[in-house]
Order: C-alpha cells, then structure tokens, then sequence
C-alpha cells in the first residue's frame, strides 16, 4: 500500500515520501510547527533546478555570477568549523533529539565570524 499525504510515515522525506530507510540523508527543519523533512536526493533535485536557472536569471545586483569565483565567507578560518558545528545540529535535529547545545555552539561560532 503506498502512502499517502494524508498517512504518517515515521521519518520520510515531506517531498518524496521515500522513508530514512531508503535514502542515504534525511534532513529536518529546524521547528515542530510543522516538522518537514527533506532527504538528499530532493535537495540534488533543487539543486539542479537552480543550478539551470542560475543562467537565464539575471543577478540580484544587476551583474551577472561569477560561477568561477568563490563567495569570500567561503575563504573564512572560521567555514569549516562553523559548517561541522551546523551539520552536526541539523543531524541531531533530524533524529528528533535535543540538539539546543548543538544550536548554541553554532551560535557561538556564527558571533566570532
């Protein structure tokens, strides 16, 4: 029987409906109100769909991107600890566990960039 929206599926991806079983990642929103998730495969299918407009669509300035040059955040000391600290809270947060300690180490490390 396949499921439908209106059925609860444990944890599955809210755009799919593929089940945690059946993807390599899934990814929760931040909040309960309502709790959405979305799996790995969906976000390479956004992924893709920017990546295709990116060219037809004219930039927020007026200037065209630069797909070559890399945003200066990127070149940050502080990227890649910040970006381990958001992982880890967002997998903390997709297991449904208490993850305000992981949130505020990313807080912490978001106010010393």
């Amino acid at each position: 029987m396949r499921k439908t929206d209106t059925q609860p599926c444990g944890l599955c991806c809210s755009f799919c409906r593929k089940s945690l079983d059946s993807v390599s990642k899934l990814i929760s929103s931040p909040t309960d109100n309502p709790r959405a998730y979305i799996c790995d495969e969906c976000i390479a299918v956004c992924a893709s769909i920017l990546e295709d407009d990116r060219d037809r669509l004219p930039a927020v300035s007026g200037t065209p991107l630069n797909v070559d040059e890399k945003h200066p955040l990127l070149a940050h000391r502080m990227t890649s600890l910040l970006l381990s600290a958001i992982e880890h809270w967002i997998r903390h947060e997709s297991l449904g566990v208490d993850a305000s300690h992981e949130l505020g180490e990313v807080r912490k490390i978001a106010a010393e960039i």
